[in-house]
């Protein structure tokens, strides 16, 4: 791709297309936290080598997309493209998300010492659900169907003390569908439960090391379609955690 060509295509961002070269770079700046992110994640092929020197060059002087101009936008999926961007951490702290639910659960998890002997390890580990009312994101709607509020449940990591927010659905987040809401009760644990899948039955136990779950077999295990855990697997099966 020469200049002129660069400055002209149309771009695909978080999949959809048509932003021009302008737009797609101040996306690219907010979704991607180092310039050496967009590279490995955006420039895949040596015919994108152009657009990426491009970037490089003009990296440090893009403004990123705010919470205040991805509200502002009138197409609604340019609008989902830049909450894509932002992200959900960002995007909950900007728009004063509710808080549903918090529990601080005393654990008891078994660790590994430089020698590689088991010893078991005594910590606090806190989960949090929130919302945020889809009117706040999307607007007012003129249709007869009412939107669906967003849930995150947020947590920390028990080593690094890093924070994260991962996306729930509506039933993990509240445990009952939209035409029952009267009956919803919010919690955090059984949100963060649904964010694990495997794919055994009657495991024996669990094991997580950041993104990475283990699932040991028990006798009676067998191989199923992948499901979420519920609360109460979450809570019996997981061993250890770091």
């Amino acid at each position: 791709m020469d200049l002129k060509q660069i400055q002209q295509a149309s771009y695909y961002v978080s999949g959809l297309q048509g932003f021009v070269l302008s737009e797609a770079m101040r996306l690219w700046k907010t979704k991607f936290e180092t310039l050496q992110d967009f590279q490995r994640e955006v420039i895949i092929h040596h015919s994108l080598n152009e657009l990426g020197n491009f970037v490089s060059e003009m990296w440090e002087t893009i403004a990123p997309i705010t919470i205040a101009q991805a509200l502002s936008e009138q197409n609604l999926e340019k609008r989902r493209v830049m909450f894509d961007c932002i992200g959900v951490a960002k995007l909950f702290a900007g728009l004063e998300a509710k808080l549903l639910d918090k529990t601080t659960l005393q654990k008891v998890r078994t660790r590994w010492d430089e020698e590689n002997k088991p010893y078991r390890h005594t910590f606090e580990d806190t989960y949090e659900l929130y919302q945020i009312d889809s009117e706040k994101l999307f607007g007012v709607q003129p249709t007869l169907r009412q939107l669906t509020p967003v849930f995150a449940v947020r947590c920390w990591c028990t080593t690094t003390s890093r924070e994260y927010w991962i996306y729930v659905p509506e039933l993990a987040a509240l445990g009952v569908q939209r035409w029952q809401l009267k009956d919803a009760k919010p919690d955090a644990i059984r949100a963060i439960a649904w964010t694990i899948r495997i794919d055994i039955t009657e495991p024996k136990r669990i094991y997580r090391q950041g993104d990475i779950i283990v699932v040991e077999e028990s006798e009676n295990s067998r191989e199923v379609a992948p499901y979420h855990l519920n609360r109460e697997q979450y809570l019996e099966l997981m061993y250890s955690e770091t």
